[in-house]
């Protein structure tokens, strides 16, 4: 179960101050509604996107 912060209390937060989880978690849930993001969520989807890849890039556990 995902126990990061939502959507509606990181509104207002820089995606730097993020977590790694946060990134993740809501990367996976704007790639899977893609096709339902205005011109703005695709913008902000490809700003988590660019955190995520400054980041290092989402890691596997081996």
């Amino acid at each position: 179960m995902f126990e990061e912060r939502h959507m509606g209390e990181l509104e207002d937060v820089p995606v730097t101050e993020w977590s790694l989880n946060e990134l993740a978690f809501h990367h996976h849930v704007m790639a899977q509604m893609g096709g339902f993001l205005n011109t703005e969520g695709v913008s902000f989807h490809h700003t988590i996107i660019n955190e995520i890849e400054r980041r290092g890039g989402l890691r596997r556990p081996t």
